[in-house]
């Protein structure tokens, strides 16, 4: 099993720039692989980093359990989760849930659920091409995080999703002071703009043939 599952891939190399107070994940795997390999004696610089990985797990991990689902993903759910839940990804929400089947069509939503490989819309959209990955970057103007996508091989970084194609007809991308931060929209014949991607909308995805399905909460 994966330690990007197990720490829910809150590792340093994930922060841009990188998060020196965070474990970092290459070293963290090099240490295991080390473990796995030989039975030496265990050095310092050893010994700390499983204890570093060990505490993210334990503050990641606490009150969940770990799942698997029938298409191979493995996650880190609530531990009220059981067998026949169902694990769903909402457009609009940061994380998939984990819904409980109540009769024919209702649903009782359990909790949100980390499940590696479902974290980053790939739902929607299928995986990050070649070296690029989802990190949250740090802007300094706004002292806060925001997503965004980098390629560490290329050393390059943008706002924009690089799997998304160009914006629907009649839509264009509005100009505003922190743009290179996130990005917002404009719909021409509504005059209104949002910070809502419309490549992300339903009529949109749907458009593009992506199986999309609706929910009744109870």
């Amino acid at each position: 099993m994966s330690n990007i599952t197990l720490c829910c891939n809150d590792f340093s190399d994930q922060y841009e720039p990188v998060d020196g107070n965070r474990i970092e994940y290459q070293a963290t795997l090099e240490h295991f692989r080390t473990l796995a390999k030989s039975m030496a004696e265990p050095t310092d610089d050893f010994l700390e980093s499983c204890y570093a990985f060990l505490n993210a797990f334990y503050n990641d991990g606490l009150n969940r359990s770990i799942i698997m689902t029938e298409g191979g993903y493995v996650g880190l759910a609530p531990k009220i989760a059981h067998q026949g839940d169902c694990i769903v990804v909402f457009l609009g929400c940061q994380s998939p849930i984990i819904l409980r089947p109540k009769g024919d069509e209702d649903y009782l939503a359990v909790g949100e659920v980390y499940v590696d490989g479902l974290m980053t819309a790939e739902a929607f959209l299928g995986p990050l091409p070649g070296n690029w990955q989802h990190v949250i970057h740090y802007e300094e103007t706004t002292e806060a995080g925001w997503d965004a996508f980098v390629d560490r091989v290329r050393n390059v970084w943008q706002v924009e999703d690089p799997r998304l194609g160009p914006l629907p007809e009649g839509w264009v991308e509005e100009t505003h002071p922190i743009q290179h931060v996130y990005a917002c929209y404009r719909d021409i014949k509504e005059d209104h703009a949002n910070g809502y991607n419309p490549r992300m909308m339903l009529h949109s995805l749907r458009a593009k043939n992506v199986e999309l399905q609706e929910f009744k909460l109870v």
